[in-house]
């Protein structure tokens, strides 16, 4: 995969270098689907094409849906707002269009273009990484400054709850299935080992494996003891409540939870997501987020769900409301605020994409299956491993 210009992500230049297509002011969406996930980045895009007439599925579990429903003659879906990982599994299927000769793709900029094999395959609108959260009134009664490594994170914490600030300060997405998958592939990235040898042979039942899992279970060690049911809207709604305030959360997220903070009287800072064991990669991955398009439908349906797609993912939608701060945006026009900092630093510190390889949904579900019985006690780190191990050639060999 090569997503031509996800690498400059942390200039700010790099998102204004190339000039936006030129809208003709009009878009017709009527009998077209578009499928997304919930949360107010995506929604803010979502909002536009409704408003082109289109018929917009909002679902957080979306991703389950998306590889049946394309697979239809024709899709249940002419578009998919999706990421590196969904979009991996529909194109690794067949299930995604190339739109290089569509009208309109040819005049966005370059760094909404994502190619694969000299193809445009989808329209990235914006690029995002989970990254370190700390409530300033912590890291002020501690003492300490913004943590730059686990190991940091781990001692503010520990401080935090010893000085009576919080019972427990520290907060993570780790629901059992997805989110739990991600967590692991956040921190073995901090290793910089490869998951995969000789292609699909899984690298896991190692040393980086056992310490990407201990460290693991250190932090969730410091969390409220329901961690296993923690997904994006549970984090930041302890933001929001005062019962948390160090968290390693999507960008995407960042406004609300600096909104969620303001309201109690607290400011947030923003960091780069943290290293592990001395290690200098923050543990954490680089996504983009965009348009797809179902292969299963009509050419004059799939100009129309892409010119939907272009409509909505623009400089007016940015201008709305309070859209431009709901993410890292892409799009020609966006000027970065306070909360794209801790995407920006990732970035900088050499944050590794999400691994676009077909067979790492596979990896990444084993993973969210598997770990809970370790992170709750019931087994050991190399027993989890190996059952990861178990159930992602299971998988393969299907």
């Amino acid at each position: 995969m090569k997503f031509t210009k996800i690498a400059l992500l942390a200039t700010t230049a790099a998102f204004m270098s190339a000039s936006a297509a030129q809208a003709d002011g009009h878009c017709d969406g009527a009998g077209l689907s578009i499928l997304s996930a919930a949360f107010p980045a995506v929604e803010a895009v979502q909002d536009e094409a409704a408003a082109c007439g289109a018929a917009t599925e909002r679902d957080q579990e979306h991703k389950d849906k998306i590889n049946p429903a394309l697979e239809a003659s024709p899709a249940a879906y002419n578009a998919v707002i999706g990421a590196n990982s969904t979009f991996t599994a529909a194109n690794s299927a067949g299930l995604v269009a190339a739109i290089t000769d569509v009208p309109g793709v040819a005049d966005l900029p370059v760094s909404m273009k994502v190619e694969q094999g000299g193809e445009v395959v989808a329209i990235a609108f914006m690029a995002n990484a989970q990254h370190l959260m700390v409530r300033a009134d912590i890291l002020e009664a501690t003492g300490m400054d913004m943590p730059t490594s686990y190991e940091d994170v781990l001692v503010l914490a520990d401080k935090a709850k010893d000085m009576g600030l919080m019972e427990y300060p520290l907060t993570g997405t780790y629901a059992a299935g997805w989110n739990l998958g991600e967590e692991f592939v956040n921190m073995w990235q901090a290793t910089g080992e490869d998951m995969f040898v000789n292609g699909t042979e899984a690298n896991i039942e190692n040393e980086a494996g056992i310490a990407t899992l201990n460290m693991m279970k250190e932090l969730t060690d410091r969390m409220n003891p329901d961690f296993l049911t923690f997904n994006s809207d549970a984090v930041q709604a302890q933001f929001e409540q005062g019962t948390a305030g160090i968290a390693n959360l999507w960008g995407s997220r960042a406004q609300k939870v600096i909104d969620g903070a303001g309201a109690l009287g607290h400011d947030v800072v923003m960091g780069s997501a943290p290293t592990l064991g001395g290690g200098s990669i923050p543990a954490s991955t680089l996504w983009w987020d965009g348009f797809f398009f179902a292969a299963n439908q009509s050419d004059e349906d799939l100009a129309r769900a892409v010119a939907v797609a272009i409509d909505s993912a623009d400089k007016d939608m940015l201008m709305k409301g309070d859209n431009a701060a709901q993410a890292v945006w892409v799009i020609d026009g966006y000027e970065p605020t306070a909360a794209a900092a801790g995407v920006f630093a990732t970035a900088g510190n050499g944050v590794p994409s999400y691994p676009m390889l077909p067979h790492m949904g596979k990896m990444h579900t084993a993973l969210g299956a598997e770990l809970s019985e370790f992170l709750s006690g019931q087994e050991s780190a190399e027993q989890a491993l190996a059952d990861v191990v178990a159930a992602y050639n299971a998988a393969l060999a299907e």
